[in-house]
């Protein structure tokens, strides 16, 4: 099983998602160790980042993201194993 992973924000007041950032392969793996989980096994679902860790992985992908009224965490998507 392959994943991709995304920087995912959401709305504080609605609990919505309101920003979503691809993370290029090339950099998944610091992604994972500003997180915290390098040395985990896959995540099955979001991984709730602190806001330090948050923009540190936004710096990490040059997006600009508002810590001010979002809560960001680290999200894996299987990515499409099977050929059409």
């Amino acid at each position: 099983m392959a994943f991709i992973y995304k920087l995912v924000g959401f709305d504080r007041k609605t609990e919505r998602l309101a920003a979503a950032y691809d993370i290029p392969s090339a950099l998944v793996e610091s992604a994972r160790e500003i997180a915290g989980i390098a040395s985990r096994p896959e995540i099955v679902g979001d991984w709730p980042l602190t806001p330090r860790q948050a923009a540190a992985i936004a710096d990490m992908i040059d997006q600009r993201i508002d810590l001010g009224c979002q809560d960001f965490a680290l999200e894996p998507y299987e990515t499409e194993s099977r050929s059409a």
